[in-house]
């Protein structure tokens, strides 16, 4: 068995139209009017809309979009002679935005959701029913029910007049609830089926009510709907008027409101002609009372004016005096200004030089320490040559002591054979001329080692000059840096430059002291951040 749909009961109506206290009643009996904020309630509906905002914030943009205004009638007198010349009619000339529709769609899904029975009302709904129809269009499985909520055009007019305290016209808002039961007329005969008609201000509203109710599935009871009813918020009584809108409501209303006796009607249209004029009268006597105010006020205003314009015209010299002397100020601020510009030029030179100066001492310290570095080098090869040179020396004596030790036994040799020993002779020889070229070898290198020790004598001798030179530069630098120490401590003792440099010399001091290691990659011996 299939679900049954469920009902969305959409109310159409005018402003003022009874429209709250139908959606009231409907709300009480079980219509659900969904999970949001409805309109709070007014002096004009004490006991509240029974709008939701979603639809009422959207139905204005719509409304503003199709036709020029958003509110109940148009204040612009060209917006409604259009309004009233087009009947207000759906505009096709150009494409209404999509994301509007899928906002509708997504709020009537919501609204749908909360019950079986729900539905909303609001009186921009009949006039832009061509954009709910396409969202409708939409929705599966739901019954759409449209009600065309009914009251006497003079009623609403009078309603709105009243609301508006006289500055509404009468014979514009009864155009306007024109224009409004024409398009309801349209959304009745296309929603023939489903279509529902409550006539407010008749003997048969309670009927039309429950009927309505019925219709929607909600069960009807007369105790909850006596509750709701308060007779004393209607202000106004039915009246039959010469207006198209009169012909209008009777079509919709089948002649609810044809047996009204005419004796009756002209005295009711002459009482609320006379509240109309009353309440306008009343609304220009106000206003007349705020003019003369106001023209008093002005007048008042207008002599405290001259008062203050004599008080600007002094001001105004005042004025004149103080420019002067702010142009005056200002002149010496320039000035200031160009020689704060000037001693500011001047550190920045001193401070590039200053680091200069610094770049090169450090420079100075470094090539120092390479100059002792380099000295201890050749330290070393002196000492290591001079220990080979006594390592040679060492040698040449003991070849030396050997060369002797050898002649010496040749000699005893010779003398204890020399008698018999010829063929020893020829070997004493050969030892002999083996002994010569041992010495002449050993001479040669004793002349070769000679040789280096002369050399490295004279290397000695030329890096001790270098040494020299090398120090002097150094003392030549040392005084340049005390002269230049002495320019800084100078420019220290200035009270604005003075600062500047302090502070670079101790980031420069900080950064030096950081810097600790040699280039030889072991620790320095002396610092050099300073001196020696």
């Amino acid at each position: 068995m299939d679900e049954p749909k469920r009902k969305l009961v959409v109310l159409l109506c005018m402003h003022r139209s009874g429209s709250s206290l139908t959606a009231n009643i409907l709300h009480k009996l079980g219509m659900s009017l969904g999970p949001f904020e409805l309109i709070a309630a007014a002096p004009s509906n004490p006991y509240g809309h029974f709008e939701s905002i979603p639809f009422h914030s959207l139905n204005r943009r719509i409304q503003e979009w199709a036709y020029g205004f958003a509110d109940d009638v148009p204040d612009d007198p060209r917006v409604l002679a259009r309004f009233l010349q087009e009947r207000a009619a759906w505009p096709t000339d150009r494409a209404l935005p999509e994301e509007w529709v899928d906002e509708a769609e997504r709020i009537t899904r919501v609204l749908i959701e909360s019950g079986p029975v729900s539905g909303f009302k609001d009186p921009r709904t009949v006039l832009v029913w061509p954009f709910w129809r396409k969202v409708f269009e939409r929705i599966e499985n739901v019954q759409i029910v449209a009600a065309s909520l009914l009251r006497s055009p003079h009623e609403i007019a009078m309603s709105l007049c009243t609301r508006s305290r006289g500055n509404m016209p009468y014979w514009n808002a009864l155009d306007v609830v024109g224009v409004h039961l024409d398009r309801m007329k349209v959304v009745a005969d296309e929603q023939a089926a489903t279509s529902h008609v409550v006539r407010f201000g008749t003997a048969s509203f309670w009927d039309d009510t429950k009927q309505l109710a019925e219709a929607c599935g909600l069960p009807w009871n007369d105790a909850i709907v006596r509750s709701v009813y308060d007779p004393s918020c209607v202000h106004h009584q039915p009246a039959a008027v010469a207006h198209a809108s009169q012909v209008t409501l009777n079509a919709l209303g089948s002649d609810a409101w044809a047996d009204v006796d005419t004796a009756a009607n002209a005295e009711r249209l002459a009482a609320d002609a006379r509240k109309y004029e009353s309440t306008t009268h009343s609304q220009l006597t106000s206003t007349r009372n705020e003019l003369g105010k106001t023209i008093v006020q002005l007048r008042q205003a207008e002599h405290a004016f001259n008062e203050a314009n004599a008080q600007v015209n002094e001001q105004g010299l005042k004025c004149v005096l103080m420019e002067r002397e702010v142009t005056a100020t200002q002149q010496a601020l320039a000035e200031s200004e160009k020689g704060f510009q000037l001693a500011r030029t001047c550190l920045e030179q001193t401070e590039k030089h200053l680091a200069r100066v610094m770049e090169t001492l450090v420079s100075n310290q470094e090539r120092r320490v390479q100059a002792e570095q380099m000295l201890a080098h050749t330290q070393g090869v002196l000492a290591f040559t001079e220990q080979a040179l006594a390592e040679s020396q060492r040698r040449v004596a003991d070849a030396h002591d050997h060369q002797e030790r050898l002649l010496t036994s040749f000699q005893q040799t010779y003398q204890t054979a020399q008698a018999d020993h010829d063929q020893d002779r020829r070997r004493w020889q050969a030892d002999r001329a083996r002994a010569e070229e041992v010495r002449q070898a050993d001479r040669a290198r004793g002349e070769e080692v000679h040789n280096q020790l002369v050399e490295l004598q004279e290397t000695m001798v030329r890096k001790e000059q270098q040494l020299v030179r090398s120090l002097e530069r150094e003392e030549k630098r040392w005084l340049e840096n005390v002269a230049l120490r002495r320019r800084i401590d100078k420019f220290e003792s200035n009270a604005l430059i003075g600062v500047a440099v302090k502070g670079r010399r101790q980031i420069k001091q900080f950064w030096l002291r950081l810097r600790h290691t040699g280039p030889n990659g072991e620790p320095r011996s002396t610092r050099v951040d300073r001196p020696m």
